[in-house]
């Protein structure tokens, strides 16, 4: 299907974000926001958002890819994936606007910009949001990275002919081993208890996680250490969810 490209700009609490709208010619009732993930602006690395949200207009789902304020072409401070959750909104509004026939939104987040869709929603409930699709969740924290470590690093390490070779050999330093020991420590720590808007992002991604009542699709890479440790995230993913949830693995 044909489609055209637009600019939009975006007024976000006194500043403005640059959009690009990708519009098919005859629109369904359904668009697509691409939450960005990372330092990255919204073309994305080798253009991957672009090549999406063209994708997606070709199929006939309109798409807006944005810069979050202080990215790219877009004014104001920079901030981390917590604390966009009104940039997200004033995109979705604005795109809105442009779209008064559009009826539901599904927001498409890559790493850390899928953890902003799950905080998005969590925070607001808004009813415009359909769906989610999620591709490699950010969930790290020092116990998560560390239990990815000793799982996919270590405990295949030692399984190898040459590094005890090395160990043997004494090449193998004392500041690695005592890495190992921490990482092990680190993996068995338990999480702070936290209460009201104290608690960790993960705690609040989960109860989004189990509360959305819309469609979501979870795209994971094999061979990504982001996606390793969404495998090994706590069990409050789950509740509530495996029925309605729609999981790839690349």
């Amino acid at each position: 299907m044909s489609y055209t490209e637009q600019a939009l700009v975006i007024h976000c609490h006194g500043d403005s974000l640059a959009g690009i709208a990708s519009v098919p010619d005859a629109p369904r009732d359904s668009a697509v926001i691409i939450v960005v993930g990372g330092p990255q602006y919204r073309a994305g690395s080798h253009r991957q958002f672009v090549l999406l949200a063209r994708s997606l207009a070709e199929a006939g789902y309109p798409a807006l890819r944005f810069d979050a304020r202080g990215m790219g072409d877009s004014t104001g401070d920079a901030r981390d994936f917590e604390s966009i959750t009104d940039d997200i909104g004033c995109a979705l509004a604005a795109f809105h606007q442009a779209l008064p026939a559009v009826r539901r939104f599904v927001l498409w987040g890559l790493c850390d910009g899928a953890s902003a869709a799950l905080l998005y929603v969590e925070r607001t409930q808004d009813p415009r949001v359909a769906g989610l699709c999620l591709a490699n969740p950010w969930v790290r924290s020092e116990a998560s990275l560390a239990r990815t470590q000793v799982k996919h690093y270590y405990t295949q390490r030692v399984l190898q002919r040459d590094f005890w070779l090395k160990l043997l050999s004494g090449r193998v330093g004392v500041d690695a081993l005592r890495g190992l020991a921490r990482s092990i420590s680190r993996s068995l720590r338990a999480a702070p208890a936290a209460r009201g808007d104290d608690r960790p992002f993960q705690h609040r991604m989960a109860t989004a996680w189990q509360h959305f009542a819309g469609a979501l699709l979870l795209v994971l890479s094999a061979d990504d250490y982001t996606a390793k440790e969404w495998f090994a995230r706590p069990t409050r993913f789950d509740a509530a969810r495996h029925h309605r949830c729609g999981s790839h693995v690349l």
